[in-house]
């Protein structure tokens, strides 16, 4: 386990229980027993099958590293779940409820600015370019990191575009073994887009096609619905 994991975390174990804790009561019906005992199963999982194994891609300095050890608590939970009998796609779905009701206890108020964040393309255009300029000098000191660039112009109907190059979510999937995980951890940007009232659109992730994800943004139309999971649904999107 690289330094930083072992000495973050009982930080990491509290902000990973924040995720499962909005899935307490469907996480206590599938296993059968109390809530306590199916976290303490979960976080076994995670500290010996996933921390022991992160890559460091540069720790607190960037919010990439939260993705990666956020993101992960779904796939402990999905194999601890296997164990009573639930599906990948019914972890899934307690994947995206728990990121549903995360969002939507942010206060109204705050969604309102963050959609409006979103809706300025001007706005997002500069946020992300220095968002893009970090991971470069992050990615050159700890290869593997996450890559990024703002795309101009955007995609044809729409508004921003941003491409992630390298996504070291990923690449741990394929590298140990989770790459049925995938899919539905990259549904849960659809998710947090969708609570805030952004409508988001993929057609490319670096798990299924290998090259890049791309997230777009258009104007004047609404969120995709993000349940059944929207590579399920035949549009073309990831």
């Amino acid at each position: 386990m690289h330094e930083y994991y072992r000495n973050n975390i009982l930080k990491l174990k509290k902000e990973n229980e924040g995720y499962l804790r909005f899935v307490k009561v469907e996480l206590e019906q599938n296993a059968g027993k109390p809530y306590s005992e199916v976290w303490e199963e979960i976080w076994g999982f995670y500290e010996k099958n996933l921390l022991e194994h992160f890559p460091y891609i540069g720790g607190d300095k960037v919010s990439g590293t939260k993705n990666l050890t956020g993101a992960y608590i779904f796939v402990a939970m999905g194999e601890v779940l296997k164990r009573y009998g639930v599906s990948v796609e019914g972890s899934a779905r307690l994947m995206v409820l728990a990121y549903e009701r995360k969002y939507q206890a942010i206060p109204r108020p705050v969604r309102a600015v963050m959609r409006k964040i979103f809706s300025s393309p001007r706005l997002v255009t500069k946020m992300y370019r220095k968002k893009d300029r970090e991971n470069t000098e992050n990615a050159a000191k700890y290869p593997g990191s996450f890559e990024t660039k703002t795309m101009q112009p955007p995609a044809e109907g729409c508004v921003f575009t941003y491409h992630t190059l390298v996504c070291p979510l990923s690449d741990f999937a394929k590298k140990y073994g989770y790459k049925e995980y995938m899919p539905y951890l990259c549904n849960l940007d659809y998710v947090m887009f969708g609570v805030l009232g952004v409508p988001l659109y993929r057609r490319h992730t670096c798990f299924a096609n290998g090259d890049y994800c791309d997230f777009s943004l258009k104007s004047g139309v609404q969120p995709l619905p993000y349940w059944p999971p929207v590579f399920t649904q035949g549009k073309g999107y990831q």
